[in-house]
């Protein structure tokens, strides 16, 4: 097999085992496999050269900035001119031989290498200045850290989120206000981020689409983008096309590409024809807003007549209503679709719609179903019209509101449920709070849970764990009985004895997922009052490897809130948090604040007992050598690390020696 894709095979796998172990706490591999694996991808490597930013073998040192600086750009990032025809596509090809590329909808990145490292990253911003976002560019999924090229390579190409990340980010959006209305929006939000933590977590990809400088060798555009494929890079899909291509071949390859597109989960919007030699498309120039040696072939949305049947309105945590179109269902890239947002008020008055009314809709980007017009609207007279709100929530009945807010700088009117103890805003909350990743109690779906909560039975969190009270309601209603109910309040009763970071991750506080809930954990030992103390006190989460002060202020503002700390609180009245006692450090012994990194086989520790023996001492166990490394704890059979470790003149401590330094 390439070594380049062994590399990305060995990457993508131990992620996977890595997932399992530490999240899933069920490994596929022992640890002997485990590291057989890791250090063959080591030593790829360091043969190759090439380290993508999720390796294993590199725990990313995640950065957070107070803003982001304008970069201004040596080589203007222009546009390109757009069409909706296929022959402008084909008469372009005519001229000269091209290729066909993916359009990917995100947001356009340029990235600087000197000396196989990235040194700078910016946006486009508007082809002359755009912002720096190096910290985040070093996080993105499929984006080399390190490259076999030491001359200065400057390439651009696109920063994407694919449909399947998106779905996902959105589907573990239970308790916020709005999801994201596109891949494309969350992967510029994501890029432009502050806290690199942020960006990472989004598994925002590239994929480049040309080269600025460098590969000077190459005279073509095609060969420069696979020699960046041979360096880890994501090889954009294409098709060459050639002035013996006929009209007809031009239109089946645009449209095979957006098939691909579809199958790889890409969000796109078109597909580019750029002329493959270099030096002749120089000779055609540019205009102020575009280079002419290639065209963007839009697809557009295309649009469908239907009927609005009804308007809905769904509401959220945050007593916000939103409308939903419901109309004759319409099929769209092989989906029926019969829903759309309405958004909010303002965007129903802009389109003066009626019940009965004949409306376009459409699948924006072919992911998002959109209304986009009003055909009987715009052919009435309805000049005073003002859209027709629920006077009671459709949840409570509790009277509405009309507030006015700021979207994207334009004034725009929402409806919110006037009662802050809306069912309809806690059910989110409650279906949390029972999932598997916070505190797994079985037996309770959300169909349940508003049955329970329409009978008056749950209103906190709290009144969870006394469902046990109401037994013989429970075990007549459909769907129970004596089994069900009984292996309710044994699930109840386990969850009343869990952990600190079960319970973090259960109150749901907002970017505080499991992983960074347990860095929370072995902070305090368990102790969740100590926690507490340090949170009154203002205790900075930073401390903590990978938090940025966008967690921290996170967690602070979320136990600010006197209802969620009164929730809280109540819950330890009759959970039981796991602590343990906290070791001292002795602060002197020579590991303490260093970092390590374990090598080959202890005759007297396991790699497990090792790591744990030097993290009781206060050192920072990492899995890979680097400038960064103090230290190399070396047992028999050690591999590139050790080699890997004498070049950078890293200390090198064998069993033996190690022995005499600790107890072992």
């Amino acid at each position: 097999m390439d070594k380049i894709n062994r590399v990305k095979e060995l990457v993508e796998y131990l992620n996977i085992c890595c997932d399992e172990y530490y999240n899933q706490n069920n490994p596929s591999l022992s640890d002997a496999q485990y590291d057989a694996l890791f250090d063959e991808l080591t030593a790829l490597e360091n043969e190759t050269g090439l380290i993508l930013a999720n390796s294993p073998t590199q725990r990313p040192g995640y950065e957070v900035l107070g803003s982001l600086k304008k970069v201004e750009h040596d080589i203007p990032l222009l546009s390109l001119a757009k069409t909706k025809l296929v022959s402008d596509v084909y008469d372009m090809a005519q001229t000269a031989d091209g290729y066909l590329g993916l359009k990917m909808d995100g947001l356009t990145v340029k990235i600087t290498y000197q000396n196989g490292e990235i040194v700078s990253a910016s946006t486009r911003g508007d082809g002359q200045v755009g912002e720096d976002i190096t910290h985040n560019a070093r996080v993105f999924s499929n984006v080399p850290r390190k490259i076999p090229y030491t001359e200065k390579l400057v390439i651009s190409g696109e920063a994407f989120i694919t449909v399947g990340d998106f779905e996902k980010i959105n589907d573990a959006i239970e308790l916020d206000e709005e999801k994201y209305s596109t891949p494309r929006n969350l992967a510029a939000g994501s890029v432009r981020q502050l806290d690199s933590a942020v960006c990472a977590a989004r598994h925002v990809s590239f994929m480049p689409f040309n080269v600025l400088e460098g590969f000077d060798d190459l005279p073509r555009k095609l060969d420069k983008l696979k020699r960046l494929e041979s360096f880890g890079f994501a090889l954009i899909p294409h098709f060459t096309l050639t002035a013996n291509d006929t009209e007809a071949t031009a239109k089946d390859k645009i449209f095979s590409l957006k098939d691909t597109a579809n199958k790889l989960g890409y969000p796109i919007d078109g597909v580019v024809f750029t002329y493959d030699d270099i030096e002749f498309g120089a000779t055609l120039g540019r205009t102020s807003h575009h280079f002419k040696d290639g065209i963007a072939f839009k697809f557009g949305d295309p649009h469908f007549e239907t009927t609005l049947r009804k308007i809905v309105w769904n509401i959220s945590r945050t007593g916000q209503l939103t409308p939903i179109a419901e109309f004759d269902t319409v099929e769209i890239d092989n989906t029926n679709v019969e829903r759309a947002s309405l958004h909010n008020i303002t965007f129903i008055e802009n389109l003066k719609l009626e019940i009965g009314d004949t409306i376009l809709v459409s699948k924006r980007n072919m992911i998002i179903p959109h209304v986009e017009s009003n055909i009987t609207g715009e052919n009435e007279n309805r000049d005073s019209y003002q859209a027709k709100t629920p006077d009671f929530c459709p949840v409570c009945h509790s009277d509405t509101a009309i507030k006015t807010t700021l979207n994207g700088g334009s004034e725009v009117k929402v409806l919110y449920c006037g009662n802050d103890n809306c069912p309809g805003r806690q059910i989110k909350k409650f279906t949390h709070f029972v999932s598997k990743p916070a505190l797994n109690i079985e037996g309770l779906s959300e169909a349940t849970l508003i049955k329970f909560m329409e009978l008056g039975w749950i209103k906190t969190l709290s009144d969870i764990f006394r469902l046990p009270e109401h037994r013989s309601d429970i075990i007549s209603m459909d769907g129970f009985g004596e089994k069900s109910y009984n292996n309710l309040c044994e699930s109840l009763e386990n969850a009343k004895n869990t952990s600190l970071s079960a319970l973090l991750v259960a109150m749901n506080i907002s970017l505080l997922g499991k992983s960074a809930a347990k860095e929370i954990e072995d902070l305090f030992a368990g102790n969740v009052n100590e926690f507490l103390n340090k949170i009154d006190e203002g205790f900075c989460f930073t401390v903590i490897d990978g938090f940025g002060d966008t967690i921290n202020d996170a967690i602070h503002s979320w136990f600010r809130n006197t209802e969620n700390r009164k929730e809280f609180e109540e819950l330890l009245g009759i959970i039981t948090v796991q602590k343990w006692e906290k070791k001292e450090i002795d602060t002197d012994n020579m590991f303490f604040g260093k970092t390590v990194v374990i090598t080959g086989k202890f005759s007297t520790l396991n790699r497990d007992g090792l790591t744990e023996k030097m993290q009781d001492l206060g050192a920072k166990v990492a899995g890979s050598v680097s400038k960064k490394t103090d230290f190399l704890l070396m047992g028999e059979d050690a591999g590139s690390k050790k080699a890997k470790a004498e070049s950078l003149g890293v200390r090198i401590i064998p069993e033996e020696e190690l022995a005499t330094l600790i107890e072992l």
